[in-house]
């Protein structure tokens, strides 16, 4: 490209504090949130309306989290897949070197965690990973792997209705193909890509394509081309960097109200128990009365296996109605909770060791004679319990890590058994 033409870089200090102003309020809500799938899908929308709005390193900043909270492998491969498509929106975004390249490769790790031979195969966010990665390869000089994800990327998008992801993998495709074989062919697909950005919103990601136009009209010394493709693309990313910081903050700011709606939320949304913001602070008022209190920790054995084979729907349906077994077999002044990840927390007030395995040895038995809707009669469901008796409220923290220590062997010697501690 000639020295005197090229895509003029965006300033980016005002989103850059807008970021981090976006981040200082988000963040102290995010601790709050329970483990749970309200909190995974709250977190995940805000992310994604973060790329959409422009905060690209707080939508970083988001997926990151979303990881900690995913609960199948299915979320995992779904939020690296959006990882992805972030890392390459960060790089797309930045003029510092140094940090594009490590957007690009950030994004490149993320792109091959979601695509990973052995893991879930869901068409939705393998089609996002291949496109992102086209373009990251491309962008990093590895054309023929490029071209070859954006191709499967294409295929993808066609059979599962994803026109911004066919229009993201074509980038890829673009890149690939000029700075592999300087093939001047490329201006008519530059074509097809200008055509649906509009309708698309991908105006910020288009800086690598228009750096390809204008580096073709010039080898075929279409100069004025040249230069009036670079004026268009200019005043596109100036619209974008002008767009109304209004809109930018209502769009994300429905996210934010709908996370902190989550976290301030007392009651499950999958099973309607309270959840573990309710636990922790009802149990030490419930142990002041320096009663003796059993509590237990029940895991679902093999939920995994369940959402794999039958569907999360499926695994959703046992937790429904374990939650209302568990309430059934509560007596007065007792609780059940559900504290997300397929586990629960049974608190048995004014009961002994002896007492509690009772209860307890019944709430086992109980699960594994039982059949669950969605599934077929022969699959059966157990659960392992960890469980612990005392009293006092500054206790009550101290008693919930002995319930879940024991949790964590009744699982490790095989499940379907009650460990006390």
């Amino acid at each position: 490209m000639s020295d005197d033409i090229a895509v003029q870089a965006m300033p980016l200090d005002g989103a850059l504090l807008s970021d981090a102003h976006l981040l200082s309020e988000v963040m102290p809500i995010v601790d709050q949130l329970a483990d749970d799938a309200a909190a995974f899908l709250a977190l995940r929308d805000l992310a994604e309306r973060c790329e959409r709005a422009g905060f690209v390193e707080s939508s970083l900043v988001l997926y990151d989290r979303c990881l900690r909270f995913s609960l199948t492998d299915d979320e995992q491969q779904a939020t690296y897949a959006n990882l992805t498509a972030a890392c390459h929106a960060a790089a797309a975004a930045t003029t510092d070197p140094v940090k594009r390249d490590r957007h690009l490769h950030d994004g490149l790790y993320a792109a091959t965690a979601a695509l990973d031979p052995g893991g879930c195969q869901q068409e939705r966010p393998m089609c996002i990973a291949l496109a992102h990665r086209s373009v990251l390869l491309a962008e990093v000089g590895h054309h023929q792997a490029a071209l070859a994800d954006a191709h499967r990327a294409q295929a993808l998008a066609v059979e599962n209705g994803m026109p911004r992801e066919q229009v993201i993998a074509s980038i890829g495709e673009v890149i690939a193909r000029w700075n592999g074989s300087l093939d001047t062919t490329v201006l008519t697909l530059i074509s097809e890509i200008d055509a649906v950005a509009n309708d698309l919103d991908l105006h910020d990601l288009l800086r690598s394509v228009t750096n390809v136009e204008v580096d073709v009209l010039w080898s075929l010394d279409r100069r004025d081309d040249a230069r009036a493709a670079l004026q268009r693309r200019n005043e596109q990313l100036h619209a974008l960097l002008h767009r109304s910081s209004e809109d930018r903050w209502r769009h994300v700011r429905v996210g934010i109200d709908r996370l902190r709606d989550v976290a301030e939320a007392e009651a499950d949304r999958l099973t309607g128990l309270p959840n573990r913001r309710h636990l922790d602070h009802w149990l030490p008022e419930l142990m002041s009365d320096d009663v003796p209190v059993c509590i237990a920790a029940l895991n679902v054995d093999g939920l995994g296996y369940v959402n794999q084979s039958f569907g999360r729907d499926a695994g959703d349906l046992v937790l429904q109605e374990l939650g209302v077994l568990l309430e059934r077999v509560c007596r007065r002044g007792d609780s059940v909770t559900s504290v997300g990840s397929g586990e629960f927390v049974m608190v048995l007030r004014d009961a002994s060791p002896g007492d509690a395995r009772i209860v307890l040895e019944r709430v086992r038995q109980l699960i594994a004679a039982r059949s669950w809707a969605g599934l077929p009669a022969d699959v059966h469901v157990t659960t392992s319990v960890g469980a612990t008796v005392g009293s006092g409220a500054e206790n009550s923290d101290a008693l919930q890590a002995l319930a879940h220590d024991a949790l964590r062997h009744a699982k490790s010697a095989g499940g379907d058994r009650i460990t006390f501690r």
